[in-house]
């Protein structure tokens, strides 16, 4: 049976190379004005920067203070051939950020998911992290998520000198995303003047104290950094270092579903008909360690004005524990009489036009204390290599290799424990914002009474998942530049040959007591005390050491393959991008216009290997696909009187999908008993990139070195997006299971999986802001304030797909105002995203859509900085990050609702707030 043949007619076909009209266009364009540059002579124009010599020139700058962050942002942001957004080293420093993820959020069009209370990806432009490319140093760079997203979190703040987001491609600009580019960038130690050493230390305290025992609410955070020049200055060295050990304590509440089950064939006894219900909830604490350890080196060697040779290392270790504890019941229908929730005292309200249960009684019910202990390493590593020649007068040379790698290690351990019989729960339901309250009959505090079992029927007393993941690329890019005179000041021929690979597999095993699964009460040498869910009415629960019960009372067993065939896959792509680039200097109607013309051509080749069960064993399975696109882009900048800029970007681009949503292999292949018709669900290797043709447009009004105003609009037209549907494949050579077989009537079935569909957009505006209050009198000398506000929609042609753009918040704002001056600085910042839906990891690590609520976070910051004297160098800051103990809250629609748009709480917990106090000195 040849599977791989077969996903080639999953998707639509398409030609490898295609030449849209934006590509003529450019092309065009690129020509003619070559062709009046031959026969026009002009006056020799001044060379225009590359990326790189504009990131040392942002360098060079000497930070002193939150002003002069700002002053060299806004200055790289209005000499940028792009449409971008820039944080300085100073921005970076001096806001009260964990990681890099917090920075970027506050940046105009962008902003943060929370994971586990800590910013970590960033949606660029209303789209999620996968459709933006992440750079270090230019370079594309790994994940250690199961997919191409970058966690943010992992990048020390400390260790990073700039970044910079690219709303507008370019043809040299290799890794680019369909919704933007983050670049970011560790220092180059010959920019600095001299030496520098500093050093920085942060006591840390989560403000929700220690809600479980295990990890405690305190931690810290050290970082130290030298920067140094030898041999006559053609030698430069930096090393840094950050550790980072902060601690988690969050409280849980979940709302597992809602429905009226009556339509469905089952009215839960006591619940009036056509009345919905609360059918399951958990309460939880979880207390948790974040171990980071960064490094960054950078060696630089410049002996002449022809050689510039820069040899780079970031490596960044990541160590996660957490303990976990909580109560969680079953309050809905079970379709078994033996098993069904007996309802009483019922009182009902109506929300929205539908009618739902408010509070009740509910007995017959068995819930489950669950207690889990989860670990995770990661560990990210880069090298890079970069070398440039000068040729002559006009010609530069530039030869860059890089690898870098991305591991990680997971495991999740959780055991189960009850009463000894059935109880009675009394709810009293939150139908809004917040957490229903539950009384309980029986005392989870009570070790004496509490059983290790299995109350919830699962079919084991535990369970333990071990998710490894492993990710690659090797790279080598090739380049050159030449400059000259007239229209194009300087052209860049290059070549980019990238292969990447990712492997994902998970060990499952399931957990049952050693005695014949008798229940058992947890043994007084493991107990660790009690946990309080008072959030959510339940006084206390009895905690216990996880792992030192699993070793003494559990045997492990894995289970079966035809269970976690799916969990176990790899990806494999080779993408090489070549591209030509003109950089435009000149003058248009007697105003400067600069900016940049090209095109990319990336060729892509991706292949994938999973598994198929065919009725006995797991039977290896590959497919793929190759093809080729050609990715035009335009920029033009044109400065206008009054330190006006006014940009304009036309581009075609593209996001490779979800290394998940390619992996080969099926799940539940089968034939209805019912329509006699093969079904089946799995992934697709021959999936194509998502494809846009976006158009940009920005007026920038400049007031003053760290003042501008501008407003942006921008447009992306989907050439072809991806979204989950069904097809028709050929189920031929798949063995049928079923007990009896069903005959189907064709082999011809249903296969649900990722598709490409054509057609859509996403669209929306940008307005930012950053103003000095000493524009309005000299009285707010050192008074500040930066804000962005940002609107975007989206709209997929359906074509029968479902799931469409994940992470699309319709609003993003931030506000932060700022003081600084005799050493003082003050700092307040705030950001806002609007609902959005995204997927999350669900149960047992499987993946889930999530809809997520809006959220406001604010953080804040107060600071000394000794500018004279003998403790000059020496910094006192205090910050506190989540001021407000802002909520993660999530909804969840309700089954057979009178009203289809009524959503219900789902999720709703707290993380508390992260004090630091600390010092840093600059020798």
């Amino acid at each position: 049976m040849n599977h791989s043949k077969q996903y080639s007619s999953v998707c639509r076909r398409t030609s490898a190379l295609q030449i849209s009209p934006v590509a003529a266009a450019c092309v065009t364009l690129l020509i003619a004005a070559q062709s009046a540059q031959a026969q026009v002579a002009a006056a020799p124009a001044a060379p225009v920067a590359t990326k790189a010599e504009s990131a040392q020139q942002l360098e060079t700058v000497v930070v002193s203070g939150i002003r002069r962050g700002i002053e060299a942002s806004v200055a790289s942001k209005r000499n940028a051939d792009s449409i971008v957004e820039v944080i300085s080293a100073e921005d970076i420093g001096k806001l009260p950020d964990v990681s890099i993820a917090e920075s970027l959020s506050r940046l105009p069009g962008l902003t943060a998911q929370r994971v586990d209370g800590r910013a970590q990806g960033i949606q660029v432009r209303g789209l999620a992290g996968n459709y933006a490319g992440t750079l270090l140093n230019g370079r594309e760079m790994v994940s250690t998520s199961d997919n191409r997203g970058v966690e943010f979190d992992q990048f020390p703040s400390e260790l990073l000198s700039a970044v910079k987001v690219y709303k507008t491609p370019d043809a040299s600009l290799v890794g680019q995303g369909l919704a933007g580019t983050i670049d970011m960038q560790t220092v180059r130690p010959l920019n600095f003047g001299g030496r520098q050493l500093v050093m920085n230390a942060r006591a840390e305290r989560n403000s929700n104290g220690q809600v479980t025992p295990g990890p405690g609410a305190s931690g810290n955070r050290l970082s130290a950094s030298y920067i140094d020049q030898f041999a006559d200055r053609t030698i430069g060295l930096a090393i840094g270092f950050a550790h980072l050990d902060s601690p988690g304590q969050e409280t849980h509440y979940k709302s597992w579903w809602w429905a009226d089950t009556g339509p469905w064939g089952d009215q839960v006894p006591g619940v009036p008909k056509g009345v919905a219900t609360l059918n399951g909830f958990e309460d939880t604490v979880t207390a948790s360690k974040q171990v980071r350890d960064g490094l960054m080196a950078a060696l630089e060697y410049k002996p002449n004005d022809k050689f510039h040779s820069v040899l780079d290392l970031y490596y960044s270790k990541f160590k996660q524990e957490r303990n976990y504890r909580g109560l969680m019941s079953n309050l809905g229908a079970t379709w078994n009489a033996d098993t069904e929730p007996q309802y009483s005292n019922v009182k009902v309200g109506e929300i929205n036009g539908d009618q739902f249960v408010t509070s009740a009684t509910v007995g017959n019910l068995k819930p489950v204390h669950l207690s889990q202990h989860n670990t995770r390493d990661d560990d990210i590593a880069a090298v890079g290599w970069n070398n440039k020649w000068k040729l002559g007068e006009n010609w530069v040379a530039v030869a860059d290799l890089s690898y870098s790698r991305a591991k990680r290690q997971e495991q999740f351990m959780e055991l189960s424990a009850g009463a000894p019989g059935t109880t009675s729960l009394g709810i009293d339901v939150q139908t809004g914002s917040g957490i229903s309250q539950v009384t309980t009959q029986f005392n989870y505090g009570d070790a004496s009474k509490l059983l290790l079992s299995d109350p919830g029927g699962w079919g084991r007393d535990g369970r333990s998942n071990y998710p490894m993941s492993n990710d690659e690329i090797k790279a080598l890019r090739l380049s050159a530049k030449r400059d000259l005179t007239g229209f194009f000041s300087s052209v860049e021929l290059g070549l980019n040959l990238n292969e990447r690979s990712k492997d994902v597999d998970m060990m499952e095993y399931q957990l049952n007591l050693k005695n014949g699964r008798a229940p058992i009460a947890v043994p007084a040498s493991f107990l660790l005390g009690n946990s309080s869910l008072a959030f959510g009415g339940i006084p206390a629960i009895v905690s216990y050491d996880v792992m030192g019960v699993k070793d003494a009372l559990y045997t492990q067993t894995e289970i079966g393959a035809d269970q976690t065939f799916a969990r176990h896959y790899g990806v494999s792509e080779k993408v090489n991008t070549a591209y030509v680039q003109g950089n435009i200097d000149t003058t248009l109607f007697g105003q400067p216009l600069r900016g940049n013309l090209g095109l990319q051509y990336v060729r892509t080749s991706q292949e994938s290997n999973g598994f198929v069960w065919d009725g006995s064993k797991a039977v290896p399975i590959t497919g793929g696909t190759s093809y080729g696109r050609m990715l035009p882009s335009l920029n033009l900048v044109s400065e206008l009187p009054a330190n006006t800029i006014v940009r304009f970007g036309l581009a075609r681009s593209n996001a490779r999908p979800r290394m998940n949503d390619m992996r080969a292999g099926f799940t539940g292949v089968g034939v209805d008993a019912t329509t006699k018709t093969w079904n089946g669900s799995g992934g697709n290797p021959t999936l194509k990139p998502w494809l846009a043709d976006s158009v940009d447009l920005s007026f920038e009004k400049y007031i003053g070195k760290r003042s501008y105003l501008s407003y942006a609009i921008f447009h992306k037209h989907l050439l072809n997006f991806i979204g989950s549907g069904t097809v028709q494949y050929d189920f031929t050579g798949f063995p049928n299971t079923g007990k009896p077989p069903v005959v189907p009537i064709s082999n011809i079935g249903n296969l649900t999986t990722l598709q490409n569909g054509n057609g859509g957009m996403v669209a929306g505006f940008e307005v930012a802001a950053s103003l000095e209050a000493a524009m309005l009198t000299p009285i707010l000398d050192g008074f500040g304030v930066v804000a962005s506000y940002s609107k975007t929609r989206s709209n997929l042609n359906d074509d029968g797909f479902k799931n469409g753009i994940d992470g699309l918040s319709g609003v993003v704002r931030s506000l932060t105002g700022y003081y600084e001056k005799h050493g003082f600085s003050a700092r307040i910042s705030q950001r806002y995203r609007s609902d959005y839906s995204a997927k999350t990891r669900g149960i047992f690590y499987s993946e889930a859509i999530s809809n997520i609520n809006s959220e406001t976070v604010t953080d804040m910051q107060i600071g000394y900085s000794f500018e004279t004297g003998s403790l000059k160098g020496l910094g006192l800051l205090l910050q506190v990050n989540n001021l407000t103990d802002e909520p993660y809250r999530t909804s969840v629609s309700v089954g057979n609702a009178k009203n289809p748009d009524n959503l219900m709480p789902e999720r709703y917990t707290t993380y508390g707030r992260q004090v630091l106090l600390g010092a840093s000195y600059k020798f």
